[in-house]
């Protein structure tokens, strides 16, 4: 297809249409391709999500198309034809063309027909291997994989090959999108047909770099939230309550600050207090107002006590210059320095209101729900933030003040009893979790100082080891990390909202039960667990889920940190119990996303190293969880190789026991992975069976 009619410099394209006969080229000047798991996993999610909810419109006659943004092109002619430069678009353009290289030969062979020759479709100017990558790509499909030599192309068309793999196994399809995306026959046929992409041309004779010029410095559209604020405080008829609902959720926007320090400690002298102090009292560590009303009546007064107090501030230069000296210094703030920590917080502000509204819905949620099926409940996908809002039915001033009051609820429950990552200068913050509550910190030479300790211990300052001194201090911060490196992306946490639905249900939320806490999400893992968990699914290699590895790691480390010696030793070996003992004290919750086979599926045969039956070598006792990157190095080498050549103190418990094990013995062996996987097993399978007592909620 060529488009050279003026009529055609903008048009809605279906992926089909965008690779059938046009050609690509990504110039020079783009950086490289460049998108991670999060993006590939978020783009193969949505279009899944966006087929089934075309399915649901199909008994309506109506099959949705599903747009998924912008093309930006300047079209090159030459005596060779047509080719699209690039423009703008390039990381979602390259997705699309692995998803269709490697996901057809997959699932089935007749499907490549369909998704058209893709030799040549797409190339990359002056880089020589990712170009030939691409051709090697939709030459030969998944088996090429291995041979890729750029490195986030390799990485991306395995994500690819994983997610079709998923649904051509069978694996079950509402546990694999929990963790991982589940991509079929049917969600690449509505990708090719029902998936649009916006494809724009620029005129002839444009002048890129001008065009770039503006693009940096445009003024950026609203974004979803923007537009919900405006949409809630317009059912505020009342100006002060305008002003007063701003001023909360401006506040609750700032998630890398304890949720005090958005609020001023200048006392409002008709008060004789500051507005941080009415909201969360004089220690700054509870929430003082108990609903909306309260809250906005708190705000109100001091307000129009502020709006007095600046009619009587109206003083001459003189006044100024006799002033007392204490005044003067000392200033009316009395905390000069708040808490300076920099955090990063597990969720967005979008998808932390969406959070807010399935609390104020009073929903529930369980593990053996099907998340594709949730009978009319608030989903937690930023995408469909305004479209949530607007299903849950009519909004007023009532419900908006309650949902604001909700907001800066939630966000003091986060900031307390919900882990977060706290920057180090050694550059470790994705795995330096921390579980904080703010507090007023006094002493001779500071009245009045935010500041943070651990949340359920007594003392005012971490351990040196980040866990804190207490039992239920440490359960609860290893507890949640565990969660939070299962499900990575900031939307969809569901095991963040069973936290926050909990946690507000709780009588006095500025006092939280650390080992009601500890037990109630201990439950809900074992929950998990439960749904999960079958022995077919054990042992199904690269299939198992991420989370029935974590849950494993956090049970051997509570055998050693928390529980008692005779159940240590009940569950385990001599030798396993002293290897563990040795690796738990050190063990942390880090990204490891990459199932990987302890002795490698491809041994090299030039060593003489035979593979194991499928079964054996799929088998749980011969299963480990690590990062991607160390994944693609450690793949092909043997166990003790393995152990090593790499340092295990950062590894997974389950690694390191099996490294450990492996360096006291001739060799890994049949005998060696059914003992481990049988322990291993039996420490779940404890797990389920010794279900701790939980409080009603």
């Amino acid at each position: 297809m060529s488009t050279t009619a003026s009529a055609d410099w903008l048009r809605p394209m279906s992926v089909r249409d965008m690779f059938e006969s046009d050609s690509y080229r990504v110039p020079l000047y783009q950086r490289s391709y460049a998108w991670t798991e999060a993006e590939i996993h978020t783009l193969l999610r949505d279009i899944r999500d966006a087929r089934l909810d075309s399915r649901v419109q199909a008994a309506n006659h109506e099959t949705r198309d599903y747009y998924i943004g912008s093309l930006v092109v300047n079209t090159e002619r030459s005596a060779d034809g047509v080719v699209y430069e690039v423009v703008d678009g390039q990381q979602r353009l390259t997705t699309l063309f692995i998803i269709l290289s490697v996901v057809p030969g997959i699932l089935d062979k007749g499907l490549s027909e369909r998704t058209g020759k893709l030799s040549g479709r797409l190339t990359f100017e002056g880089r020589a291997g990712a170009g030939d990558d691409l051709l090697r790509l939709a030459r030969d499909g998944k088996s090429a994989i291995e041979r890729l030599s750029t490195d986030g192309i390799r990485h991306a068309a395995g994500l690819v090959a994983t997610a079709a793999e998923r649904a051509r196994d069978g694996v079950d399809e509402r546990a694999a999108t929990r963790t991982q995306p589940w991509f079929s026959a049917e969600d690449l046929g509505y990708l090719l047909d029902n998936v649009k992409i916006l494809r724009s041309e620029l005129p002839q004779g444009t002048d890129l770099n001008h065009y770039f010029e503006v693009m940096n410095t445009r003024g950026e559209q609203l974004e979803k939230h923007e537009i919900l604020k405006s949409r809630l405080i317009s059912a505020l008829d009342d100006a002060v309550d305008r002003e007063n609902f701003s001023q909360v959720w401006d506040a609750c926007t700032v998630l890398d600050r304890h949720i005090q320090t958005q609020f001023p400690t200048k006392k409002v002298s008709g008060l004789q207090t500051s507005v941080r102090d009415q909201i969360f009292g004089r220690d700054w560590d509870r929430l003082t107002p108990g609903n909306g009303d309260e809250l906005f009546g708190v705000l109100r007064d001091v307000r129009e006590q502020t709006a007095r107090d600046q009619v009587h501030e109206d003083i001459c230069l003189s006044d100024v210059l006799t002033m007392s000296v204490d005044r003067a210094d000392q200033g009316e703030n009395g905390d000069e320095e708040s808490d300076g920590s920099a955090y990063g917080a597990i969720i967005d502000f979008p998808n932390l209101l969406l959070h807010v509204l399935k609390v104020q819905q009073k929903e529930s949620f369980s593990w053996a729900s099907d998340l594709d099926d949730n009978g009319g409940e608030v989903r937690l996908e930023d995408k469909y933030l305004l479209s949530e809002f607007a299903r849950v039915g009519h909004i007023n001033a009532e419900s908006v003040r309650n949902f604001a009051f909700l907001l800066l609820k939630t966000r003091f429950l986060m900031d307390t009893y919900v882990i977060r990552m706290q920057k180090t200068t050694a550059g470790d913050d994705e795995e330096n979790w921390v579980l904080q509550r703010a507090f007023k910190y006094s002493s001779a030479k500071t009245k009045r100082q935010l500041s943070a300790r651990s949340t359920f211990s007594a003392v005012d300052q971490q351990a040196d080891d980040n866990l804190g001194d207490d039992a239920s201090q440490r359960r609860v911060l290893m507890l949640q990390a565990m969660f939070q490196v299962t499900d990575t992306r900031r939307a969809s946490k569901y095991f963040l909202y069973q936290f926050l639905a909990w946690l507000h249900s709780q009588e006095d939320s500025s006092r939280i039960d650390g080992e009601a806490f500890a037990r109630h999400i201990e439950s809900l893992a074992h929950d998990r667990l439960r749904a999960l968990y079958t022995e077919a699914t054990l042992h199904s290699g690269t299939h198992v889920p991420n989370f029935v590895f974590n849950v494993l790691d956090y049970e051997l480390w509570r055998l050693v940190r928390i529980a008692g010696t005779n159940e240590l030793d009940q569950l385990l070996g001599t030798d396993t119990v002293v290897a563990l003992r040795k690796s738990a004290s050190h063990f942390r919750f880090r990204y490891r996303t990459s199932v990987e086979h302890f002795y490698p599926v491809m041994p090299t045969a030039e060593q003489g190293h035979l593979g194991l039956p499928s079964e054996l070598s799929n088998h749980f006792g011969n299963l480990c969880i690590m990062s991607r990157s160390e994944n693609s190095r450690r793949n092909n080498l043997m166990p003790k190789a393995k152990a090593e050549e790499f340092a295990s103190t950062g590894q997974s418990l389950k690694f390191q026991l099996m490294a450990e094990l492996s360096l006291r013995a001739p060799e890994w062996n049949t005998d060696q992975i059914h003992t481990h996987g049988a322990e291993m097993v039996g420490v779940l399978e404890h797990a389920l069976e010794n279900e701790p007592d939980v409080l009603p909620w």
